[in-house]
């Protein structure tokens, strides 16, 4: 009897992962459109950027985001890391709270498969925020994060969107491009 309620349960859960897409980015012209996840019900798990608390530049943008988010309703929390050890264990932290979308700041060089996996499997949507002038890769499968977010400098053609903006349309499957140029302030900001 318990056997059989684990391979239910874990036949449920698995299809709840897209087979060849990353959680959050799986829209397309023929989606339903459904009212997504109330913006003061969100929890977003900021993974820092590996730095000691020493280092101002990385902690600051840090504190920007969770306070950029906290302007427009959303709720977040913070883990610091100082290494990518400690960023790979954020996104674990992650996944067993049950967040809404984790969003991993200045992401360390490394293997992120197996804990990017881990999020996948829990149907957790990955936003990455890479280094200023960094690239990020997310492997071969493209299955592990829904977007990568460059933080508009002023430099970019057309308009930003809000970060708060851009996470909750990660969140609710909305339409979005794999990159998407963000602020952390008022809209055109």
């Amino acid at each position: 009897m318990a056997l059989s309620l684990t391979l239910i349960l874990a036949t449920v859960l698995t299809a709840c992962t897209p087979s060849s897409q990353a959680v959050g980015d799986t829209w397309h012209p023929s989606t339903v459109d459904h009212d997504g996840v109330d913006r003061s019900d969100i929890m977003v798990a900021l993974v820092g950027s590996p730095s000691k608390p020493t280092d101002a530049g990385a902690n600051e943008e840090d504190g920007r985001i969770l306070a950029s988010l906290k302007g427009q309703r959303m709720d977040g929390y913070y883990s610091q890391a100082a290494s990518f050890g400690d960023q790979q264990a954020g996104v674990e932290d992650a996944v067993n709270r049950e967040v809404d979308l984790i969003l991993v700041h200045a992401p360390a060089q490394g293997d992120w498969t197996p804990s990017l996996a881990k999020a996948r499997k829990a149907g957790i949507p990955v936003a990455v925020i890479p280094e200023r002038g960094a690239a990020w890769e997310d492997g071969p499968d493209g299955i592990y994060y829904a977007a990568t977010l460059s933080m508009d400098r002023g430099t970019g053609k057309g308009t930003p969107v809000l970060l708060a903006d851009a996470l909750q349309n990660i969140i609710d499957d909305g339409p979005h491009t794999r990159t998407i140029r963000v602020t952390l302030g008022q809209a055109g900001e």
